[in-house]
This record gives structure tokens, sequence and C-alpha cells, in this order.
């Protein structure tokens, strides 16, 4: 009878293989589907040529287009740098919100530290043991 990590090793490894294999196969439908987006947005364009070229001349047919896609493309840089400028103030509201609780929790670590002065102590040496144990020890290259 195999072990309990065997045979759990054993399902990690046959999950991990199908999603590999289905991220692959996911990921070569997308650029056929890529592909084929793009083939349709040229033929579009070009459509969309014909037909002004009808009513206008070549020249400013394909101008009317350039400038079309111009402004679409101005438009996604917009909202790109709105999102972007968004998601700067999120940040640091969190950094600020982050940074007052730490001054919080030190506020109220120093009260604990005047009044019971084993219990800072006790939580200084946790700490300390906390954050030493996820450094780990690093051997050096040389030997």
């Amino acid at each position: 009878m195999q072990s309990l990590g065997a045979v759990l090793t054993a399902l990690l490894a046959v999950d991990f293989g199908a999603a590999a294999s289905r991220i692959k196969r996911n990921a070569l439908l997308w650029v056929i589907v890529g592909v084929l987006l793009v083939t349709a947005y040229v033929f579009a364009l070009v459509a969309i040529a014909l037909v002004l070229a009808e009513h206008y001349s070549p020249i400013i047919a394909s101008v009317a287009i350039a400038l079309a896609l111009l402004a679409a493309a101005l438009v996604l840089v917009a909202v790109m740098a709105a999102r972007n400028a968004r998601d700067r103030r999120l940040v640091d509201e969190r950094r600020r919100r982050s940074l007052l609780q730490t001054n919080l929790a030190l506020a109220a670590g120093t009260s604990i530290l005047r009044k019971q002065p084993l219990i800072g102590v006790g939580t200084a040496i946790a700490v300390g043991l906390l954050l030493g144990l996820g450094r780990g020890r690093r051997r050096s290259k040389r030997r």
C-alpha cells in the first residue's frame, strides 16, 4: 500500500499536466482567433476605404480612415491614462491606510510596553523569530 504523500503527489502531478495541456490548447486557439480577428479588421478597413472612395477621392478616403483610427487611439490612450491615475490613487490610499494602521499599532504597543514590560519583551522575541524564520539560512557559495 502506498503512502498518502505519494498518492497526493501523483494526483497533483496529473492535475498540473492536464492544466498545462489545457493552457497550451487554449493559447493556440486564442492565437488563431486573434489572427482571424485581425484579418477581419483589415478587410473591414479595405471595405470602408472602397465605399468612401466611391464618394470621395481615394486619398481623402485614406486620410479619413487614418484620422478616425488616430482619434480612436487617442481616446484609448486617454482612458488608459485615467485608469492608471485611478490605480495610483488607490495604491496611495492603501499605503496611507497601512501606515496609519502601523502607527496605531506602534502607539498601542508602546502603551502596553509602559504598563507591562514583560509582554513587550515576549512580543519582541516572537516578532524577531517570525522575521528570522521567513528568511531562512543562506549558505555562501564559497566553500
